[in-house]
């Protein structure tokens, strides 16, 4: 079903109002909502635009070849509702109906911190961002960002260094790292199994200014809290504060010098009492009551496991690594409660995805 879905949405922007009526009108039955016909869809309370968009794109669109382009680039398809959809976008103001992902998620990577901010940061703000960063990370503190230049890269490499995972929101498609100078960090960081890239936008979307306030929603959204190092007065930085604001998630800025044109957005959210200053990660853990959370996570992985899971993890340990296509075939269990199995213990935390659909156990 999963390809019809992909198919749907390239056709016509599946947003998630949308989906949602489509799913409630077909009863989630994607390949019956590929081959309805005009009026049902009207049915299904679609607006023009969108049923005018799906049939004058319909017999340009292969539901095959769309997961084909999924499969080259090493990239999976979250469906909202679904078991390995993110929980903590559940929730939020215009949900993504799907995600696509390329690495793994793993359940521990929540309660996350989202970290954000100039893309040309300050020495001092470079400092106070190994800093602060540096700590949440030792804490086992998965950290957000966007991948840009700035304020993002010092805080997926701190996460890094310092043992925690990192999530990256791409402002484009699923095939390609934008900016193109951080696409080897991020090939590494994803083949190693130490975090994942995520994005609403199908293989083949381009960069466009407009994406990027967009998917700054997401990187709210996935996170407990979101901190700014540092902001000048019209800051992309400060649309994620400002969701973040929305969405009720504490936010965290750097105090800055008054002088500083990088500063005066953090400062400015300090003056109207919308942000907490921050002047360490221990502060910000101590806040939101996580210092305790590496011994959260290693009770999580203790989750009790189900006989598919046991039987699954059994086949895993039997090697190094398995590609999923060797896995299903080697597992006595049917194709799709095999994939579903492996998706489950990923997000418990017990098997790593290490790219292009290559899983190994991480007990």
């Amino acid at each position: 079903m999963e390809k019809y879905l992909v198919a749907i949405h390239r056709a016509c922007n599946l947003t998630f109002s949308r989906f949602q009526r489509l799913k409630s009108h077909f009863d989630d039955d994607w390949e019956r909502v590929w081959n309805a016909g005009i009026r049902d869809w009207q049915q299904a309370d679609i607006d023009g635009r969108a049923i005018e968009s799906f049939f004058v794109n319909k017999n340009k669109v292969d539901p095959d070849r769309e997961m084909e382009f999924l499969r080259r680039c090493g990239a999976r398809v979250l469906v909202y509702g679904n078991e390995d959809f993110p929980t903590p976008l559940l929730n939020i103001y215009s949900p993504p109906a799907l995600l696509f992902c390329r690495g793994g998620l793993a359940a521990d990577d929540f309660p996350a911190i989202a970290v954000v901010g100039s893309r040309r940061l300050s020495r001092y703000g470079v400092r106070a961002g190994e800093f602060i960063v540096g700590e949440i990370a030792q804490a086992g503190v998965t950290i957000v960002s966007g991948l840009a230049f700035g304020a993002d890269m010092v805080a997926h490499k701190v996460a890094l260094e310092n043992g925690a995972r990192t999530i990256a929101v791409l402002g484009n498609g699923i095939d390609t790292i934008a900016p193109s100078a951080n696409s080897s960090f991020a090939e590494n960081f994803i083949h190693e199994g130490r975090g994942a890239v995520l994005s609403e936008y199908l293989p083949g979307v381009e960069v466009r200014p407009e994406n990027f306030a967009i998917r700054n929603r997401i990187v709210a959204g996935l996170s407990r809290a979101v901190v700014v190092l540092e902001a000048a007065e019209k800051s992309g930085s400060l649309i994620t504060a400002d969701l973040a604001i929305q969405q009720n998630k504490d936010l965290f800025v750097l105090p800055g010098e008054i002088f500083s044109s990088n500063s005066t957005g953090c400062n400015r959210l300090l003056l109207e009492a919308s942000a907490i200053p921050v002047l360490s990660g221990k502060q910000i853990l101590e806040i939101l009551g996580m210092n305790s959370l590496v011994d959260k996570k290693m009770a999580q992985r203790a989750v009790p496991t189900t006989g598919n899971e046991l039987l699954v993890l059994e086949v895993l340990k039997s090697e190094d690594k398995w590609h999923i296509d060797d896995l299903l075939r080697e597992v006595d269990l049917p194709g799709a409660v095999a994939s579903s199995v492996v998706s489950i213990l990923e997000i418990k935390g017990l098997v790593q995805n290490l790219g292009n659909q290559v899983y190994t156990v991480s007990l």
